[in-house]
């Protein structure tokens, strides 16, 4: 009986989804949450008929929507291209670029940006419109004025704080250290 209070009190926690959908990316990029609300990927869910809304339309147009939990997701949300927040949304993890990539944060540079976009508008897909990269970028650009807008000194790159990421690694390495040690 302990056994399957304990199991029923874990099970959620365990099967839980690592999405947190578009509205928890709100509070701290307002900027990119807004041109993400006005573009296109917001709303590609409801562009599909009633008859389209299949695993094959879906794959695109709503990829998180079936695993998305108690989140808010449909269309193509910041965690279809960013990956699911739930782990690297907190302040204390976004504020390293390497600590939140080790909790999830998909790395949309370069070669995996293309990748990330291509995944849907490569060739498998029934649009007839070539698509250009760099001219799509552009279209969806929500990076480009905040990275502007950051100074020296500012509080996500306070010259005061440690690298969180550092310790973190040390902390993950120093017990497979300990194991691998002879007495």
């Amino acid at each position: 009986m302990k056994r399957l209070a304990l199991f029923l009190l874990l099970a959620p926690a365990a099967f839980a989804s690592d999405l947190v959908g578009p509205a928890s990316c709100r509070a701290c990029h307002a900027e990119a949450y807004r041109i993400w609300a006005a573009g296109p990927h917001a709303r590609a869910a409801q562009a599909l008929t009633p008859e389209q809304r299949k695993p094959l339309c879906l794959q695109c147009h709503s990829r998180d929507e079936q695993r998305s939990g108690q989140a808010d997701v449909q269309g193509v949300s910041c965690e279809t291209c960013h990956g699911g927040g739930r782990f690297y949304q907190p302040v204390v993890v976004m504020r390293d670029k390497e600590l939140s990539h080790l909790f999830g944060l998909t790395d949309l540079s370069g070669a995996n940006a293309a990748a990330t976009c291509l995944s849907c508008h490569g060739g498998e897909g029934p649009s007839v419109t070539p698509f250009d990269l760099k001219e799509a970028l552009s279209r969806i650009d929500h990076w480009s004025a905040a990275r502007a807008a950051r100074k020296p000194g500012h509080a996500l790159r306070s010259p005061h704080r440690q690298q969180p990421s550092a310790q973190l690694t040390a902390w993950l390495v120093a017990p497979a250290a300990k194991g691998a040690r002879t007495p």
